[in-house]
């Protein structure tokens, strides 16, 4: 009786995962809005083989040189159901300020970096979770 429930239980928590296909059109969409509304350049899309052996998980980068960007796009990502799960007093690296968000349903995370130095400017990084490659 108890291995049929932790099977039903199992199987539940499994449904409840996105597809590597439905992440990434979360991502990409997500991605796309904050292209077209920012005027985001220097755009990547790429399948990130980073992961355990035999995942992977897609990724776009984008960069804006506008630093007054970076509470707007951290507002739309809000606005669009993106939680905050990190800030840069998790994250602090430098001068940067960093801030992590992520779709509660599809795990979707987005990384808004605030870059000081020669080059000041805000970087933008959407990447899906890894999946176990088909």
């Amino acid at each position: 009786m108890s291995a049929a429930l932790v099977c039903a239980v199992t199987a539940c928590a499994a449904s409840g995962t996105p597809t590597l296909q439905e992440a990434a059109q979360r991502l990409d969409a997500d991605a796309e809005t904050l292209i077209s509304q920012w005027h985001l350049s220097a755009v990547e899309r790429a399948e990130d083989h980073s992961c355990l052996p035999g995942q992977v998980r897609r990724f776009v980068r984008a960069e804006s040189d506008l630093t007054g960007d970076f509470p707007a796009l951290l507002d739309r990502l809000q606005a669009m159901g993106y939680a905050k799960v990190a800030d840069d007093q998790d994250l602090r690296d430098g001068d940067e300020d960093v801030s992590v968000l992520r779709d509660p349903r599809t795990r979707v995370t987005f990384e808004l970096t605030l870059l000081s130095g020669d080059h000041p400017g805000v970087q933008v990084v959407g990447k899906t979770i890894c999946y176990a490659i088909d």
